[in-house]
């Protein structure tokens, strides 16, 4: 395997964001990409980013992949500034000239963690995603993904008339968050109350479910069992697994419709302000694990509901990617691009 990755070349993608890093070798033959080794790191085990590198690097050593990385493109789930970045819900700044520096990788380049997983669509496969709704739009539109995971995020992929794409990045996760029910106008209250400012992401995301379940439970009812559960297990899996069964928490189980709905509605407002008629695509670690939810009418009812312009979001395809690789195939994607000078393969579902 050495000799094969050393004669092609290789190239290094990274998916950090605030919990887990995802880190992969790609061996580029004949402009194509090859998987050579990928590992998932959680980020609470490592003093930095470069920790983390380092410890990749050294057991692909230790594996037998050896030879000059050719250009490294790392996915950060934070606004990207000159060659550094510092991660929103981490507290770890990543510079580009850093890495160079000790990873001896001439190439090295930031990239907006959505940004990669726009990338990451040109290798999709039937598999990897569900339609939640098929549209009647061309792919030429606009697109845009939304992602919920450890933060919210959000990149709009602009098209042009000759058919090329371009995602730009977007913290489009912290605007204000908008209630579109007497209930999450109760919601917005409590937030408020809690944090001032109140962004989408503190609703859609990991910890915004866990805020949506503490608002449900504000008065009480919070079982012994949820409770220690809690203290065992990540909250945001543990209301997204009992609102799945069918006797499981009341309290997770409303939580967890609030959540859809509001991820619905976050979702139509991103596809009218891009006029995204090429598509949605739900992506990020929460969306795989409801989208059984997903796929119920609450969704798409909440994504639908724009009044006057209801009619056109009906005729947007909406996907949900269930692939978790996404966002590093479109890193190396990204990097094979800069080895190359081909760019990167610009093509959705």
């Amino acid at each position: 395997m050495a000799d094969m990755v050393c004669r092609k070349g290789i190239v290094l993608a990274g998916d950090m964001g605030g919990t887990k890093t995802d880190l992969g070798l790609f061996e580029i033959a004949a402009g194509v990409l090859r998987p050579v080794k990928e590992a998932r790191f959680e980020n609470s085990l490592y003093g930095s980013p470069e920790d983390v590198i380092a410890e990749f690097l050294k057991s692909a050593r230790e594996a037998g992949v050896t030879g000059e990385i050719a250009a490294a493109s790392i996915g950060v789930a934070c606004p990207v500034e000159g060659d550094s970045a510092r991660l929103t819900n981490l507290d770890w700044t990543i510079s580009a000239g850093r890495l160079k520096k000790r990873f001896k990788i001439k190439n090295v380049r930031l990239i907006n963690d959505m940004v990669a997983t726009a990338y990451g669509l040109a290798f999709l496969k039937k598999g990897d995603y569900i339609t939640l709704q098929a549209g009647t739009a061309g792919r030429e539109g606009n697109a845009v993904v939304i992602a919920p995971g450890t933060g919210l995020g959000e990149v709009i992929i602009f098209r042009g008339k000759d058919d090329s794409s371009a995602p730009s990045p977007s913290e489009g996760g912290h605007a204000d968050f908008a209630p579109q029910s007497r209930r999450e106008i109760e919601l917005l209250v409590y937030l408020m109350e809690r944090f001032g400012h109140v962004s989408y992401e503190r609703v859609v995301s990991g910890p915004g479910l866990k805020n949506i379940y503490d608002f449900v439970t504000r008065d009480g009812g919070v079982s012994q069992a949820i409770k220690k559960r809690f203290e065992r297990e990540d909250p945001s899996f543990v209301i997204t697994d009992e609102a799945r069964k069918k006797k499981g928490d009341r309290a997770c189980r409303e939580a967890l419709e609030i959540f859809v709905s509001v991820l619905g509605a976050e979702s139509g407002n991103l596809a009218l302000k891009s006029l995204a008629t090429g598509g949605v695509f739900v992506a990020g670690g929460i969306a795989p694990a409801i989208a059984d939810t997903l796929k119920k009418s609450l969704f798409i009812k909440a994504f639908r509901d724009k009044g006057r312009f209801m009619g056109l979001l009906s005729k947007i395809p909406v996907h949900v990617l269930l692939n978790p690789r996404c966002a590093l195939s479109g890193a190396a994607n990204h990097a094979r691009g800069m080895a190359t000078g081909a760019g990167p393969k610009d093509e959705t579902i």
